[in-house]
């Protein structure tokens, strides 16, 4: 079981993109075991869910300087520079424009916690920030695609809200009531067995969820390989961002982690349906595009923010 675990913690940020790409390859294969991804990623959940302290979760509500500085991030600072970005690479490409806009609204994705757990993140940071701006953006989402490109819009708000339910809000709960009533003893006992079981499940929800993206890839070609440069772009934006502000906030290690990951993924599936269903087929090309390169770009970032954390421990030993 310590291989296991030693082998997930080194090699997890590139395995990631690897299922995916496998996945991709897999195509429908991989793609018809989606009705399970909602049950692998609950449990996920659960399992990371049992080193949160209830007490800390709230104290963190309490204090929402770093929800606070996320939510600029996600809602103000990126969309601006989405705009930005679609201005200058596609001047004359108002549905390319919308679309990298569209990436940039979207909500925090789910996958941000399991990222932050990994990293050794605030996960109680995380969990808040999730929970606030999927509550905000059944509000924020039609009104600010609304001010930007003037289309109006509506998704399935409760659909959104029960997913975030079924596979976070219950589990964690669950899971930080178990750390609490067991006072600790639970996590510390199975942590080390569950721990790797929590990976492997992201791992095959990524492998299947790679699959189901695939009937959604366009043919590649110049333009898709423009876009594919531009949501990359943005992508890799949303984490150094959210690094340097938080970085320039001087928060600890364990929150610039959270905010370095909750700043940075959005929610692909709730944006692939939104554009599939409210905009042309140009405007949802950003989206899947975002669908493939998200994922291994956070992978990157995970490793980056490995090396950095590592070596600022080495400098702190040495003093």
């Amino acid at each position: 079981m310590k291989f296991i675990v030693r082998f997930l913690d080194k090699h997890f940020p590139f395995m990631t993109p690897t299922f995916l790409t496998i996945g991709l390859l897999a195509g429908a294969y991989a793609g018809q075991f989606v009705g399970i991804v909602p049950f692998l990623f609950a449990i996920a959940t659960f399992l990371s869910s049992l080193k949160i302290d209830l007490g800390t979760f709230v104290e963190t509500v309490k204090k929402p300087k770093g929800i606070l500085v996320v939510l600029f991030i996600l809602r103000i600072i990126m969309p601006l520079v989405a705009l930005i970005v679609g201005i200058i690479i596609f001047p004359n490409d108002v549905y390319t424009q919308t679309g990298l806009l569209l990436f940039a609204l979207l909500p925090v994705a789910i996958n941000s916690i399991i990222w932050t757990v990994i990293s050794k993140g605030n996960i109680a940071l995380s969990l808040s920030v999730l929970f606030i701006d999927t509550l905000m953006i059944p509000l924020i989402l039609p009104l600010s695609v609304l001010f930007f490109t003037g289309e109006s819009i509506e998704f399935d708000t409760w659909g959104l809200m029960r997913s975030l339910l079924f596979m976070v809000v219950i589990p964690s709960l669950l899971g930080m009531f178990v750390n609490q009533a067991t006072k600790g003893e639970f996590t510390k006992k199975w942590n080390p067995h569950l721990t790797p079981i929590a990976k492997i499940f992201m791992l095959i929800v990524i492998f299947i969820n790679g699959g189901n993206i695939r009937r959604h890839f366009p043919p590649i070609n110049g333009r898709l390989l423009l876009i594919m440069f531009s949501i990359s772009l943005l992508c890799v934006a949303g984490y150094l961002i959210s690094w340097y502000i938080a970085s320039k906030f001087k928060f600890d290690d364990q929150d610039v982690k959270a905010i370095v990951f909750t700043g940075g993924m959005r929610n692909m599936s709730t944006g692939l349906v939104i554009a599939v269903a409210h905009f042309p087929p140009a405007a949802a090309i950003p989206i899947v595009s975002g669908i493939f390169f998200q994922q291994m770009i956070c992978a990157c970032i995970a490793k980056l923010i490995e090396i950095h954390y590592d070596k600022k421990e080495k400098i702190n030993q040495k003093k």
